[in-house]
């Protein structure tokens, strides 16, 4: 069975067991999203699994279902946001074979994705081609600056306990720098982050009641969010000079 084949059936037995619930740097997200989107814009997400942001962007009427796209490997997945986006552009397929429409988007979501692309710098250029002049990419992936998660994800590894970290088959570890020289490689200017879960490894139910909201906002206030393990960085499609 090809490579691609058989991760597309990891992530579909995952969708199937997974919670539809929000992360925390989809909560954080949103409000930026919020700001960013106008009514005419088109947003898509890579990797969108179950949708979530794409269904707040929906249920809120931030933008109709047409400007709303979906992409992602996992057959289950897209049938779930189909089912609560009718009308949305939603398809299965592999990240690294997009086949959309130059310049056609203006904002585009990679969330807790980069990590997972077995060649990155080919599908962020493609993102900035498919990227309006103006256009926006906001990104999230575990930064592993944050030393005790890093530890967890060694051990992990080198124990054999991929449920430690929920280890997916391709699983790069990175830091904000590796991932701010990427994107600047790919045609992007980095413009902002704003970082979340700061906390140690703890369960996760656990883990979001110890960082409430307010003190992932005081962290960032003074300047901390390098060290989050989820930082949300937004970047901007580079102008040609």
């Amino acid at each position: 069975m090809p490579e691609q084949n058989k991760d597309a059936l990891w992530y579909d037995e995952y969708y199937r067991k997974s919670s539809i619930d929000s992360a925390p740097w989809n909560e954080f997200l949103l409000p930026e999203l919020t700001a960013a989107l106008k009514p005419t814009h088109k947003l898509v997400e890579l990797g969108c699994g179950q949708g979530q942001v794409l269904r707040y962007v929906s249920e809120t009427k931030l933008l109709p279902p047409k400007n709303i796209c979906g992409i992602d490997q996992s057959a289950v997945a897209i049938d779930f946001v189909r089912s609560q986006i009718p009308g949305g552009d939603f398809r299965v397929g592999d990240l690294h074979e997009l086949h959309l429409q130059p310049g056609s988007f203006n904002v585009c979501l990679l969330m807790e994705t980069i990590e997972h692309l077995t060649e990155p710098m080919p599908v962020l250029k493609e993102i900035n081609t498919l990227l309006a002049p103006d256009g926006i990419l906001y990104l999230s992936f575990p930064n592993f600056l944050h030393v005790p998660w890093l530890i967890i994800r060694i051990l992990s590894k080198k124990l054999n306990k991929p449920n430690w970290v929920n280890l997916q088959p391709v699983d790069n570890i990175y830091t904000v720098f590796t991932v701010i020289k990427f994107l600047r490689d790919a045609g992007f200017e980095f413009e902002k982050a704003i970082g979340t879960m700061y906390c140690p490894p703890m369960p996760w139910r656990l883990l979001r009641h110890m960082e409430p909201p307010a003190l992932t906002r005081a962290l960032n206030t003074i300047g901390l969010w390098r060290l989050s393990f989820h930082p949300i960085m937004k970047f901007c499609k580079k102008n040609p000079s």
